[in-house]
């Protein structure tokens, strides 16, 4: 070590243990850890995109502050598969979903002018893609509580080496 300390070295449970909580917990944080983008008629067009399997489902939620008329398009493959405009009151929301048949979705999300609003997109996955982060970081973390329950009791036995640096002055 810098300061002239010693360190054991770094255990393989330990690095097992360490990846895997990391993947578990990162994946918490980006999968579920969900924040609505807040979006302003004067800015145009809110469009978002993903790349979607058969089955999966898109959930819209607008939720306007002022009445407004508010228009969602979803597009599958640059086609048009659904669409929903409605006059939404003041604190008042609208709501669009859609299962996928597989292919490219594409949203649009269209406020008035002047209108402030949130805008919250859910896609749920049919196949169940995004647990393969945590099957990983389980995986990995138990790999690493079994290594450190099966490693050997006994200390790993430390080598110290003095060097010493011989004066050549007193060699003359």
């Amino acid at each position: 070590m810098a300061g002239g300390g010693t360190a054991p070295p770094l255990k393989i449970s330990d690095v097992f243990l360490l990846v895997g909580v990391t993947l578990i917990i990162g994946t918490l944080f980006i999968q579920e850890w969900d924040q609505p983008a807040k979006i302003n008629g004067d800015d145009g067009l809110f469009e978002g995109m993903s790349n979607s399997f058969n089955g999966d489902f898109v959930k819209i939620v607008v939720l306007v502050e002022n009445e407004s008329e508010v228009r969602i398009q979803i597009f599958e493959d640059g086609k048009e598969v659904e669409e929903k405009k409605e006059i939404v009151s003041a604190d008042g929301d609208i709501e669009l979903e859609h299962e996928s048949d597989g292919g490219e979705l594409e949203w649009i999300v269209t406020l008035e002018e002047g209108v402030n609003a949130e805008v919250d997109v859910d896609l749920s996955r049919a196949y169940g893609l995004n647990f393969i982060p945590y099957l990983l970081g389980f995986a990995f973390a138990g790999y690493g509580l079994y290594r450190r329950m099966n490693e050997s009791v006994e200390p790993e036995e430390i080598l110290d080496a003095i060097i010493e640096v011989e004066d050549e002055a007193k060699e003359d």
